[in-house]
């Protein structure tokens, strides 16, 4: 955080709401603030709704299913080889039990033998 307070001492109001007359308020803002308002700011539009929105339907189910039903936290190996393989794992394990949620077991099976 970097304080400033020049622009509390040049207020025409300075002295009324600090109590602080050597250096007046302090103002802090986060590091990267301007970047976290603007992506506040292109959030708020009526286009990246829109993306969130179908984004919320398609992608966020098969993530929170692996997350929660199936205890993906975090990933046991380490290396870009090992994550990719837990990865591709967490999405069959996803992809099976959707296709026998759709089909049912059976109809899964017959399928699987033909």
């Amino acid at each position: 955080m970097i304080p400033k307070t020049s622009p509390c001492q040049n207020c025409s109001r300075f002295g009324s709401c600090t109590t602080s007359r050597k250096q007046g308020r302090r103002i802090e803002r986060l590091f990267l603030e301007e970047v976290r308002e603007k992506l506040e700011e292109r959030y708020r539009q009526a286009d990246a709704q829109a993306i969130y929105n179908r984004r919320k339907l398609r992608v966020e189910h098969p993530f929170g299913h692996m997350k929660h039903n199936l205890g993906l936290r975090s990933f046991l190996l380490r290396g870009l080889a090992g994550v990719q393989a837990e990865a591709a794992l967490a999405a069959t394990c996803f992809n099976l039990a959707r296709i026998m949620t759709l089909l049912g077991a059976e109809t899964f099976v017959k399928r699987l033998a033909t």
